[in-house]
């Protein structure tokens, strides 16, 4: 798996500036009207544990692009990373509220 606990997912807002709304979601999540603008959705190949072939796996993502890019790129390079595109959210960057959504989507 491309990130191996929740406390490095924590990391990458420190350290990228994105924030991870879904994790290995469904690419129909990318929908939610409830997510904010800059939200993106991030197509890239990984591994699960135990299997021998690469899947297709989609996170939703807060942030700049570039940074969204800068994160993957360092986590899993050029190759395993197919697209980086946006959501069909529509909350302002500023009015959305991570902790209620993230409370909310479990």
């Amino acid at each position: 798996m491309i990130w191996e606990s929740n406390e490095e997912v924590a990391n990458l807002k420190d350290k990228y500036r994105v924030t991870v709304l879904h994790h290995a979601c469904e690419i129909s999540k990318s929908h939610d009207k409830k997510l904010p603008t800059n939200a993106c959705l991030v197509h890239y190949l990984d591994m699960k544990k135990g299997e021998e072939h690469y899947s297709d796996h989609y996170d939703i993502v807060m942030g700049n692009k570039v940074d969204i890019f800068d994160c993957y790129y360092d986590k899993i390079g050029s190759k395993h990373l197919k697209s980086i595109g946006f959501c069909g959210g529509t909350i302002s960057p500023g009015n959305f509220d991570t902790k209620t959504y993230l409370s909310s989507s479990k």
